[in-house]
């Protein structure tokens, strides 16, 4: 599996293993193919309303962010901000490292085409990722 993680922002949650663990643990539960690329950025607000303002002309800063893959070799990129995840997680009373395995799953999905443009796409959406987190917990 070639997953890179650039963590701009150091966090004690953000532990590589668990990560990659989970990210391989998507790969077979999706049956995408491991050699694929895959990059995942974890930033600050300022990063990724940057990046949103510029790709989706938001400007204001979001918890996540997916980039298809540029060929055929890259399944794409995967950007976190870590301070609106925080809040988020705090606001909701969730645990960090749940929601931040959910946000992961979120980005995966969307880099394998699902979207959430209507409701009914959005709740198939949060059923899968609420379902590869809860089974990557029991397995782990």
């Amino acid at each position: 599996m070639q997953t890179t993680i650039i963590k701009e922002i150091e966090r004690d949650y953000l532990d590589n293993d668990k990560i990659l663990n989970f990210i391989e643990f998507l790969f077979d539960r999706t049956k995408k193919d491991k050699s694929l690329e895959l990059n995942i950025v974890f930033c600050d607000d300022n990063r990724i309303q940057s990046l949103n303002s510029e790709f989706r002309h938001k400007d204001a800063p979001t918890n996540i962010l997916s980039f298809y893959g540029y060929d055929g070799d890259i399944l794409g990129d995967i950007i976190i901000s870590i301070e609106t995840l925080e809040k988020e997680a705090k606001a909701d009373n969730k645990n960090i490292f749940d929601y931040l395995l959910f946000l992961l799953a979120h980005g995966f999905l969307h880099l394998l085409g699902y979207t959430h443009e209507t409701m009914e796409k959005y709740n198939i959406m949060i059923e899968e990722q609420n379902k590869f987190v809860r089974e990557w917990k029991n397995e782990e």
